[in-house]
Formats: C-alpha cells, structure tokens, sequence
C-alpha cells in the first residue's frame, strides 16, 4: 500500500505496540524517515491511542541559501 499523497508537511502516525521496545520503534521510523531526507519538525502523543504522531518537513532544507 503506497503512502497518500501529501504536501510539504507530512503527519504520521505511529502506533506502539506497548509489548516492544518504545525508544526503539520511535527510532526505527525517525531512521526510515531521514533516508527518505526528511526533516522532523514536530511530535505529538495520541491520548487514549498508545501512540505519537510526527510531523515532517518533505522539502529538501536550504539553511536560507538560493542559487544563482
């Protein structure tokens, strides 16, 4: 199942699975992410759900600099 289509900023949800290992499983998707060249620019828990929600920044960072 491909991911939906999305602007800039991307939200995702991450669900827990309280039997493993929390700092790893947020680890693991921070590191998928980062391949993808993205840029974490918020985190959120989900009350009730057992879950974060974190928010990316798609576009390749520039640091203020243009081209030309």
């Amino acid at each position: 199942m491909t991911e939906p289509r999305h602007g800039r900023y991307y939200a995702q949800e991450l669900v827990l699975d309280p039997n493993a290992n929390v700092r790893e499983q947020i680890q693991e998707a921070l590191d998928a992410n980062e391949r993808e060249d993205w840029h974490l620019v918020g985190v959120s828990d989900v009350p009730g759900e057992g879950g974060v929600m974190l928010f990316w920044d798609t576009a390749r960072a520039s640091f203020g600099r243009t081209t030309g």
